[in-house]
């Protein structure tokens, strides 16, 4: 059997002015791109403010999510890039909040800049479609 990657996008897509995917499934898997404070109309929310960009990202992940057939209770695995570590803590009550336990493998790195200059946090991830997480 050939393997297939379908590939999973909102309407609008707030990021094919950068030509990628916003994710793709693959079997019961879904990989979904690095989602940022970008709104659905291709703005960038909450400029300056950490707090507002984490929502929009979570917002933007969970709409990814569940164009799939998936969301956020399914997460097995993010990556969180942060411009800024003192915002460590903060992620720690955002993944209380936006995850349930057991909680999804995590990766958090400080990078020096995102795609545009204002964005603060990018997320990315892997989830189930189908299935439990057992822990």
């Amino acid at each position: 059997m050939v393997q297939q990657a379908i590939r999973i996008k909102t309407d609008p897509d707030p990021y094919e002015a950068f030509r990628l995917a916003q994710a793709y499934r693959v079997d019961n898997m879904i990989y979904v791109s690095g989602q940022t404070a970008i709104n659905m109309q291709g703005e960038v929310i909450g400029v300056g403010d950490f707090d507002a960009q984490a929502a929009q990202t979570f917002e933007n992940l969970q709409a990814v999510l569940s164009a799939g057939g998936s969301d956020l209770s399914k997460v097995i695995k993010v990556t969180i890039f942060l411009k800024d570590m003192g915002n460590f803590a903060k992620m720690v009550a955002l993944r209380e909040k936006y995850f349930t336990p057991p909680y999804p493998a995590d990766t958090i790195v400080e990078i020096t800049g995102l795609a545009l200059p204002e964005l603060e946090i990018e997320i990315e991830a892997m989830a189930f479609v189908e299935g439990e997480i057992i822990g």
